[in-house]
């Protein structure tokens, strides 16, 4: 039997979104998505992916490097891609957050 692919919005929900990423990253993606600083390219039911930060002022206060993120949808669940982690560090950092609060909550 064929398991049903989730759609993207079904993966990150905010308990999810909390459960992945560490609290700082949890902090500064939450101001980074608070200041509008999300600009999504492409979506579609099983991913999204946009730019997120970019904004003057203070690491907490959302400021910082502008990433591109990728969020998709996979037959194993969550996948995700910022180009600013390291290679083979593929931590839910906090411009995946500020992406997937975007979806979650809608856009600023």
């Amino acid at each position: 039997m064929k398991t049903r692919q989730k759609l993207i919005s079904e993966l990150l929900r905010q308990a999810i979104i909390e459960q992945l990423a560490l609290p700082s990253n949890l902090q500064y993606g939450t101001a980074i998505y608070e200041r509008g600083a999300v600009e999504i390219i492409e979506q579609s039911p099983h991913h999204i992916e946009g730019w997120a930060g970019g904004l003057d002022g203070t690491m907490v206060e959302g400021g910082g490097q502008r990433r591109r993120v990728k969020l998709s949808s996979t037959p194993k669940g969550l996948a995700w891609h910022c180009a600013g982690n390291p290679k083979n560090h593929q931590i839910f950092c906090k411009h995946c957050v500020a992406l997937a609060l975007a979806l979650a909550h809608g856009n600023k």
